[in-house]
């Protein structure tokens, strides 16, 4: 199935684009009591080690998968762009509205508000769709972005794919993911 409109950056260079396809490595790490998440994208890693920055252990560290679900299945994520240094700096307009600060605490505040609404229903384990009214916030967060032409199927459909990515994450302490922003697709290998 291919996204109801053209990829936002398209129209963009290469350098300045999402990556079609890619693959990522969530590698659990013990440091000292904890069990923390090195993050690598087709072999580097990106960002910091992460952990749940949580007294409770509800499997947070492995959450990027959120953003890049998003990036695949939505063809937006800001915080997918900062993480790979793929932000649209060829154009000061787009790089510091859609790239910008803004809308990356926006997409954090929405994997956030989703997370803590999945935690209540076993990470949607059971669900077949999600909230109307979840829906309906996240289109209102948005709709200053230019992710605001996604449906809000479109949107149920990322959730509930990056739940069933971060499960099998959980599941496992780990794993690789296999995304593919052609056909929407992103796959969980152990």
């Amino acid at each position: 199935m291919k996204l109801s409109n053209k990829l936002f950056d398209s129209n963009f260079d290469e350098l300045e684009q999402l990556p079609r396809k890619f693959t990522v490595n969530f590698d659990s790490l013990k440091i000292g009591p904890n069990l923390k998440t090195r993050v690598s994208v087709n072999g580097m890693q990106v960002g910091d080690v992460i952990d749940n920055n949580s007294k409770e252990n509800d499997s947070y560290r492995f959450h990027d998968v959120f953003h890049y679900t998003f990036a695949t299945m939505l063809g937006w994520s800001p915080c997918t762009r900062a993480m790979l240094k793929r932000k649209r700096k060829s154009d000061p307009a787009t790089d510091e509205i859609e790239d910008g600060a803004r809308a990356t605490i926006t997409e954090e505040a929405i994997s956030l508000i989703i997370f803590n609404k999945a935690k209540q229903k076993k990470y949607f384990k059971e669900e077949r769709m999600i909230s109307s009214t979840l829906l309906n916030q996240i289109k209102e967060m948005t709709s200053s972005f230019e992710v605001k032409v996604r449906t809000k199927k479109e949107w149920e459909n990322a959730i509930l794919k990056g739940y069933a990515l971060f499960r099998e994450l959980a599941d496992h302490q780990g794993g690789k993911i296999h995304f593919d922003m052609i056909n929407r697709t992103a796959k969980y290998e152990n």
